[in-house]
């Protein structure tokens, strides 16, 4: 899953995704430039909102090009 989601980071050009954790929660990524993936966890910093850390215990990634069409809500 880490490899997944570096290569979803560093594609050009970035497509918003969202991470599904298997707690229930889910968090949108518009931007490469708010995540920090570390070895065991993800950072996630949105410009509009606190800050955000946890372990990659990751049950999917969904492509958000359908929902925004590349744009940020």
């Amino acid at each position: 899953m880490r490899d997944d989601l570096r290569d979803l980071l560093q594609r050009g050009p970035f497509e918003p995704f969202r991470i599904k954790l298997v707690n229930g929660e889910a968090h949108d990524i518009f931007h490469p430039q708010t995540v920090a993936l570390q070895q065991s966890s993800l950072n996630l910093f949105p410009f509009d909102q606190n800050w955000v850390i946890f372990p990659l215990d990751i049950a999917s990634i969904e492509s958000l090009i359908a929902d925004y069409q590349g744009q940020a809500p």
